[in-house]
């Protein structure tokens, strides 16, 4: 495990499946991509963190725009901390894979009883709480069916006025945990809790 301090632009991608996020991870000692569901809950912009990265990895794949090969670094990060507030816009087209189209295991299927177990580590600083942008109403999603609600969301049912998501688990479910409380939350993302809108 190691720390590394720099500056992320996380980019906001509309897949089939619902909005996910990609990382531009620059360093010190080099630019890495970072495809994380700890990155699909925060807005777009530019943000100075203190990444905690358990490995990297060398990948690659074919754009679908003009067929070309992409080969880049990826860090897989197990927990992000802000630095600064300071968000910058981001203003670059995307020809990342989709991560809503995914594979879902079979942990997107059924939480296991034992998820509650896995708690995602809070950073130890931050300093601002972000709107997400994603969010339109202050109303509940409508006509939601109860019993896939229920099972996306497992043993955080029924919702409270804060939600802790678990980034452990799939990034599928992670994506659509968070399209679904983008409409009636705004993300801390110093605590990077959601917390229920005033009505």
């Amino acid at each position: 495990m190691i720390l590394l301090d720099g500056t992320v632009t996380n980019k906001i991608i509309n897949g089939v499946n619902g909005d996910f996020s990609v990382g531009t991870f620059q360093t010190e000692i080099g630019k890495f991509k970072i495809r994380s569901a700890l990155l699909d809950q925060f807005e777009e912009g530019e943000y100075n963190v203190r990444a905690a990265i358990n490995k990297f990895d060398l990948n690659s794949y074919q754009s679908k725009r003009n067929g070309i090969i992409i080969t880049e670094i990826e860090a897989h990060v197990d927990t992000l901390e802000l630095i600064d507030g300071d968000i910058k816009p981001v203003h670059q087209v995307s020809i990342e894979p989709d991560a809503s189209l995914e594979k879902d295991s079979a942990a997107t299927k059924t939480v296991k009883a034992d998820a509650d177990s896995k708690k995602p580590i809070k950073p130890a600083s931050g300093k601002i709480v972000l709107s997400n942008k994603k969010a339109k109403s202050h109303a509940e999603p409508q006509n939601p069916n109860k019993a896939e609600i229920e099972q996306l969301f497992g043993h955080l049912w029924p919702l409270g006025n804060e939600v802790k998501l678990d980034t452990t688990l799939p990034r599928p479910m992670i994506i659509k945990q968070t399209s679904y409380l983008s409409g009636c939350y705004d993300f801390d993302a110093k605590t990077q809790i959601w917390i229920k809108k005033n009505s």
